[in-house]
């Protein structure tokens, strides 16, 4: 299990539809959070948990995140984590990149990832 936090209810459910757009990932995806409030319509999130198989989720999370977040201005991020394993992107500076490059950032993202989790 990842959860996805992207700055807010608006960022989570944009991330949330792009993310729902992966075969891999449908059904495996929903909102992280509280119980709403009075007149509030359904949960207030503010991050998503998102539920990994044994597959390359992982990778096809990174790159979502990564494809999202170089269509965003200004400073957004999102933060992944799994208990204590975090790993948090940065949208400044993904959207100049080329296409070799952004394959090396989602890769990094990735192996980041794993790495943390080893220990």
């Amino acid at each position: 299990m990842v959860n996805a936090e992207a700055g807010g209810p608006d960022r989570v459910r944009e991330l949330s539809s792009w993310l729902q757009e992966e075969t891999d990932l449908r059904g495996r995806i929903r909102p992280a959070g509280s119980p709403p409030g009075g007149g509030t319509p359904g949960p207030v999130t503010g991050a998503l948990e998102i539920t990994l198989g044994s597959g390359g989720e992982l990778a096809t999370v990174a790159a979502v995140v990564v494809a999202w977040l170089r269509t965003r201005t200004g400073e957004v991020s999102v933060r992944l984590a799994d208990g204590d394993r975090e790993i948090e992107v940065n949208a400044p500076g993904l959207r100049n990149l080329d296409h070799a490059q952004v394959d090396g950032v989602t890769e990094r993202v990735v192996q980041t990832f794993q790495r943390v989790g080893a220990r």
